[in-house]
């Protein structure tokens, strides 16, 4: 048995623990997630946000998903982890240091002394920081798991204030963090999780950060328990170095709480009549405390999205996000909905009185 073939059985072995891991510990949305793509024809291999268009609030990750991916031994089909949720909240922090293009300078050595000094840093700092030699030619990733989801923004913030003595660390060029942004409209960046890389030979392995260890990579089994054991930082551990918690979600309905639709329903992307009263000055009171994000059939089209955005430019109103499904919020404004209140019965009567 080779060694490609050895590693491959014991990743292929632990795939329910680090399926299991990863849910719990890194996935921060189910509704959407990377995944490589080989293209038919040729060798060429695409990253594509998963799952597509029409299967979008059908499909989600799950546990068989992660398992597929850490059992996979070929350049195909591997999965990775956006860097936030749909409310901006993000479990965990990542620094990816790669080879760039011909121009670049770097060099896999380089490479790995700016990794090492970062992942001791941090280290330094009471976090335990995993480094991941990622494809085997001087690519590395750095990866610091959180007790709790926190704010994007702030680990954004944190990232790039962290990573900004590249140019000290000898490399050209800064590393890509993840989270790469505050905050995204969309789906935003995913970084590739551990296991087989999507287009070499070559798994996942693992910095042995004991001291006077003999072998400075761990790999197989070992590299997998050095995963599963990631102490995840606390709360307060993170709110010490700059890292907060994220502001809580109000999630708005666009038609008859804003748009005032006297007008009733002209299109997807006809949108003309002026907000309701106070919409504006409402808004922006909920946003002093709240993160606010609204929520319209509108946003099924780009088009219809872009309508929707164009209107609250037009009559400035500002909002932190526009999208199609609802996301995770402490609450929900909606003019055709009814509060639940663990009573069927006056449901059914509210419903029969529902705009008679």
């Amino acid at each position: 048995m080779d060694y490609l073939e050895r590693i491959g059985n014991e990743w292929s072995e632990r795939a329910s623990e680090l399926a299991q891991w990863t849910l719990t510990h890194l996935v921060n949305r189910t509704d959407a997630w990377g995944r490589y793509h080989r293209r038919k024809g040729d060798d060429t291999t695409l990253a594509v946000t998963a799952p597509f268009r029409d299967e979008r609030g059908k499909s989600f990750l799950d546990l068989d998903s992660l398992r597929k991916h850490f059992r996979r031994r070929q350049a195909s089909g591997q999965l990775g982890l956006h860097s936030a949720s749909s409310d901006l909240t993000s479990r965990w922090l990542a620094i990816d240091i790669d080879l760039h293009d011909d121009e670049s300078t770097a060099t896999r050595e380089g490479n790995l002394f700016a990794a090492r000094r970062w992942r001791q840093r941090l280290a330094d700092l009471e976090l335990d920081p995993i480094l991941m030699d990622s494809n085997g030619i001087g690519g590395f990733h750095i990866l610091v798991v959180f007790s709790e989801p926190m704010s994007t923004a702030s680990v954004h913030e944190f990232g790039a204030r962290f990573v900004a003595d590249f140019a000290k660390m000898g490399l050209d060029q800064a590393p890509e963090i993840f989270p790469d942004k505050p905050s995204w409209d969309r789906y935003g960046d995913w970084l590739r999780l551990p296991g087989h890389h999507h287009s070499r030979p070559h798994f996942t392995r693992v910095w042995n950060d004991e001291p006077f260890a003999d072998h400075p990579w761990l790999d197989g089994h070992d590299a997998i328990d050095r995963i599963l054991a990631t102490r995840c930082t606390s709360v307060e551990r993170l709110r010490e170095i700059g890292i907060v918690r994220a502001q809580r979600t109000i999630c708005l309905d666009f038609d008859g709480v804003l748009h005032s639709y006297r007008s009733g329903w002209c299109g997807a992307e006809v949108i003309p009549d002026p907000p309701i009263h106070g919409t504006k000055d409402a808004v922006a009171r909920l946003r002093r405390q709240y993160r606010v994000v609204i929520h319209s059939a509108r946003c099924h089209t780009e088009a219809g999205r872009l309508a929707v955005e164009a209107w609250l430019k037009k009559h400035g109103i500002e909002v932190d996000e526009v999208c199609e499904h609802k996301p995770p919020a402490i609450v929900y404004v909606d003019d055709r909905a009814i509060r639940f209140r663990g009573d069927w019965d006056l449901v059914l009567t509210e419903i029969q009185e529902f705009r008679k």
